[in-house]
């Protein structure tokens, strides 16, 4: 026998042994791969169940302990409806869901634990957690030492985005003024008479030319996060803050002072759009109508076609000549002179024309129903080149208590949030005319919602 037939045989039944040997690395690995798939599937499931829970739940915070319950009870509903492992129903409770005024698990505490409206403010960020529990391995638990069960999870984490309310704070009018008939009205404003004309810069007790911006990212006290002009335009432009001030229950951060760039962001409700504004127009549209009603025009659809007298300021008389107090002119001490621009957009409840002999000394002749802002043609309407949308001139702003403020980064504890129209274009970075047009009601603006995690 040569060695060449001696080593053929010494080979004999290698294969065999090698195949066995790959078979069995090879269904380890099948094997591997499926109950990995199994894994996958069931998470995804799982995932898609807090998405969905968190989503839904979180459309029901507004700030109060009546808003967690229903939150907690949605997520819980709408996470009821899926399944996973293919047969098994979701099923959480309270004890998984926790809700927070940011995203981050440091800003979360259990649901559970929210019983007041108080430890409710500012929670607009709901977190759900699913836990599979044991999951019964297919494959792996036949390799000796292979797991018998494993386990895996869904969490999401959805809240407010971007809620319907421009950055800027203005001063509560308070004490309200005791010479004023309509003192309850007035009361329930915190100080401001609806159809009556404010310049922003003046109310407030630092003095006239100083504004109150709020950081529209942070609402924790004196944390900061967005504070420069150039972080603070894209949320002027669109009108919007990135979390939701509940009045009576939160605060807001206030940092004081006038940027051109923050002012001119305003005048995109108008079809203003420059290089210092950086504003969009598909991003932060104008308004539909972007007529300017200002005191001193005599052009057709000018205020001076409704108010007789004609106007001769565009906004109140503050209370001395200056402003220095942020007090308009007593009731009992104006004349119809010193209201500026009346009813361009907005009246007391109830109110009619035929009342303003009572109510402010003058006459509306020709006014526009329901109100010159609200026409959509004719002389009292200007249609903008972009693509517009309804009521963006109307600013959603913070009510603030102004007692203590002044500086950078300076809590300031909120009182309501109001709707302020702009009725012209901002004139300089010392003059944003709005006019006042009563508080939103609670639950606060709806705001977009979307998954953070």
């Amino acid at each position: 026998m040569n060695n060449t037939t001696c080593f053929r045989n010494r080979q004999q039944g290698a294969v065999a042994i090698i195949v066995g040997l790959s078979l069995f690395i090879l269904i380890g690995l099948l094997g591997l791969v499926l109950d990995l798939g199994h894994l996958y599937i069931t998470k995804t499931e799982l995932q898609n169940a807090a998405d969905a829970a968190a989503l839904s739940g979180a459309k029901e915070l507004n700030g109060t302990a009546a808003g967690i319950t229903s939150a907690v009870n949605k997520a819980i509903a709408t996470a009821g409806q899926n399944q996973f492992d293919f047969t098994h129903p979701v099923v959480i409770d309270i004890g998984d869901i926790s809700a927070g005024s940011c995203p981050d698990d440091s800003c979360m505490i259990p649901a559970s634990s929210i019983t007041t409206n108080t430890l409710a403010a500012g929670k607009t960020f709901l977190k759900v957690m699913i836990v599979s529990g044991d999951l019964r391995t297919w494959f792996i638990r036949a390799i000796p030492s292979g797991p018998q069960n494993t386990s895996t999870f869904g969490l999401a984490v959805a809240g407010k985005y971007e809620v319907d309310i421009t950055p800027i704070a203005i001063c509560a009018l308070l004490p309200i003024d005791a010479t004023n008939p309509n003192q309850a009205q007035l009361a329930a404003d915190l100080g401001y008479e609806r159809g009556v004309s404010y310049n922003i810069s003046n109310f407030n007790p630092i003095g006239p030319g100083t504004l109150y911006w709020i950081d529209p990212q942070s609402a924790t006290p004196g944390v900061c996060t967005t504070t420069s002009t150039s972080d603070t335009l894209p949320y002027i432009c669109s009108g919007k803050t990135a979390f939701t001030p509940v009045p009576g229950l939160s605060s807001v951060n206030t940092n004081t002072g006038v940027s051109n760039p923050q002012v001119a962001a305003l005048d995109a409700r108008f079809d203003v759009y420059t290089a210092q504004n950086k504003c969009d127009p598909s991003t932060a549209p104008p308004d539909t109508n972007i007529k300017e009603y200002i005191y001193s025009d005599k052009t057709a659809g000018s205020p001076s076609q409704w108010m007789n007298p004609a106007p001769v300021q565009q906004t109140i008389s503050c209370a001395d000549s200056k402003c220095k107090t942020g007090k308009p002119l007593p009731y009992t001490s104006r004349s119809f002179a010193d209201y500026g621009v009346l009813w361009s957009a907005y009246r007391p409840t109830g109110a009619t024309v035929s009342q303003w002999p009572t109510l402010y000394q003058g006459n509306a002749t020709n006014y526009q129903e329901t109100s010159p802002y609200a026409q959509t043609s004719g002389n009292f309407f200007r249609a903008p080149s972009n693509p517009g949308k309804p009521g963006r001139r109307v600013l959603n702003m913070v009510i603030v208590d102004c007692t203590t403020l002044g500086g950078n980064c300076r809590k300031a504890n909120v009182l309501g949030i109001g709707k302020f129209f702009m009725q012209r274009k901002t004139n300089g970075p010392k003059e944003i005319d709005v006019e006042f047009g009563g508080l939103l009601p609670t639950p606060l603006p709806t705001s977009d919602i979307k998954l953070y995690r």
